[in-house]
């Protein structure tokens, strides 16, 4: 974190955070958050904005259960990219959608595309909440390249969010932003901004699976060779970005001492390396809710920090993640009782850094780690299964 202008802001690289400091003190002098009350009882609209990768939309949807116990009557939609529309579509509590692909946050496409798209989606995204014209909208990013500007051009009524990725003046009312805890706690906070008190142990994201998914992943199980009941195991090996991958050699011995010391037949996700020795292959294109229901029957899921992690943890699945010294787990675990993160500790980690580092230190970590923590987690549930008996 820097500190310009005797603000703070989530920036790595200290001209930007000053350039930011410079506008916002412009800003601030024009206009400042006006701390004003909510009015509960007008609202009807509510917009959430979260406009950066699946993981963090998953673990932003928890807020939505709380949102719609207080405003019952409201309508709740979500502005985020593209890529987030796949589980945003299956969430019951999300009532429309509003694309916005971020040239920032865009994976998909190459820099002048990207360009295009940020530019021609930040206009028609203006036009769309101008003509939703809600009453409360909420920024839950807390870093910069925020949704701040896009939210008090389309003409929100009451808008609040964090101060900390910059133009805090253009809200209504900052959120206190806390260094240290886990993104939930952010929501949490976020809710009793506006009067609304959650746990945060109460603010974990669920996905809601029907019932032609479950019968799907039974289907494309059986045609693998998993039998009904046959417990196995669930490998992802992707991440949002290369320098989260694991070896391919710790997957490999990794799925080997699964099967010989667990007993666990291993099937694998890999869009990293095309296929994994030993592991039974995902079709490639599998569905996203049949890959959520496959995560859910699973007895173990391995994978990186990344969004499956995040997904298989909240089904209450046994998850093991590799975790890459470049963020920090306190803040971006997955939630759950059934989680253990595996990591290497060094003395630079979290760094921060998306393209890490040269030595990449913190990504030596050894099958045996992996193997250990998930054995301790399946030990776990069967010792807690055998209590339930």
């Amino acid at each position: 974190m820097r500190r310009a202008f005797s603000r703070e802001y989530l920036y790595d690289k200290r001209s930007m955070a000053f350039l930011q400091g410079a506008v916002d003190s412009i800003g601030y002098f024009i206009r400042r958050p006006s701390e004003r009350i909510l009015k509960k009882d007008a609202v009807r609209g509510i917009l959430i904005a979260r406009i950066d990768h699946l993981g963090d939309v998953f673990i932003a949807s928890a807020i939505l259960p709380h949102l719609k116990k207080t405003f019952p009557e409201a309508r709740i939609d979500f502005l985020a990219g593209d890529w987030t529309h796949a589980y945003l579509k299956t969430n019951p509590l999300i009532n429309g959608i509003i694309r916005y692909d971020a040239f920032k946050h865009n994976r998909r496409a190459g820099l002048a595309k990207r360009a295009i798209a940020g530019v021609l989606g930040y206009i028609n995204a203006i036009r769309k909440l101008r003509a939703a014209s809600y009453d409360l909208c909420i920024n839950l990013r807390t870093y910069p390249f925020n949704a701040s500007t896009l939210v008090y051009l389309g003409g929100c009524k009451y808008s609040m969010g964090f101060a900390t990725g910059g133009f805090g003046f253009l809200l209504d009312t900052v959120i206190p932003y806390r260094e240290r805890v886990h993104e939930s706690a952010h929501l949490g906070d976020a809710l009793a901004a506006i009067g609304v008190e959650a746990r945060e142990r109460d603010l974990t994201p669920r996905f809601t699976l029907s019932s032609e998914a479950g019968h799907k992943a039974d289907e494309t199980l059986e045609s693998a060779g998993i039998a009904g009941g046959e417990r196995f195991a669930l490998f992802h090996t992707g991440a949002g970005t290369p320098v989260k991958y694991w070896r391919r050699p710790a997957w490999e011995e990794t799925a080997k001492r699964l099967r010989e010391e667990c007993g666990l037949k291993v099937v694998a996700q890999d869009p990293v390396y095309g296929g994994i020795n030993g592991c039974i292959a995902l079709p490639a294109l599998v569905s996203f809710d049949v890959y959520a229901a496959i995560a859910r029957r699973a007895a173990l899921f391995i994978g990186l920090d990344s969004f499956p992690a995040h997904l298989a943890a909240s089904f209450g699945t046994p998850t093991v993640v590799i975790w890459c010294g470049v963020n920090d787990p306190v803040r971006w675990r997955p939630l759950g009782g059934r989680v253990a993160i595996v990591n290497k500790e060094t003395d630079c980690s979290p760094c921060f850094k998306k393209r890490g580092c040269a030595d990449m230190t913190c990504m030596e970590i050894s099958a045996a780690e992996c193997v250990g923590a998930a054995a301790g987690l399946l030990d776990k549930v069967k010792s807690i299964g055998m209590e339930g008996d």
